[in-house]
């Protein structure tokens, strides 16, 4: 029997469809839902050959993390009658999904079957491939 749902959220329209699917199976089972945000973390730069000093990529504003939580909120809004909770990480996005589903008791996941990188571009489904194989329980791939 499904309790939780996770459903991994980018923004892309696969994702969406994740959420949709996610709904409905919700609403079968009486789940509750987690939709999940991974932002990537800041690159980091290396000084020198062996320095260990580092220094820090460009920091999350807090215009991103306002608009991401927007976004949430709209995808949200799309799924009447759910117990949705609402979560933002920082990580690498199919580790921090298993991970995640780990930590909140997720008995399965949804996710889309491709998606978009912070740049706006697609992905070939390198990340739902990696959910796949790494998350120890159902995961569903929506396209």
């Amino acid at each position: 029997m499904i309790h939780h749902i996770l459903v991994a959220i980018d923004g892309s329209q696969t994702s969406r469809k994740a959420a949709r699917f996610a709904h409905d199976l919700a609403q079968q089972t009486g789940s509750r839902i987690t939709l999940l945000f991974v932002l990537e973390p800041p690159r980091m730069l290396a000084l020198g050959f062996l320095d260990s000093e580092i220094i820090s990529g460009p920091q999350r504003s807090p215009e991103e993390l306002d608009a991401v939580r927007r976004m949430l909120d709209e995808v949200a809004s799309d799924l009447p009658k759910a117990q949705v909770e609402k979560v933002v990480e920082i990580g690498r996005p199919a580790d921090t999904i298993v991970s995640m589903a780990d930590k909140l008791g997720a008995d399965h996941i949804v996710i889309g079957a491709r998606g978009l990188n912070p740049g706006g571009k697609w992905l070939l489904g390198s990340v739902s491939d990696r959910v796949v194989q790494h998350a120890g329980r159902p995961v569903t791939v929506v396209h």
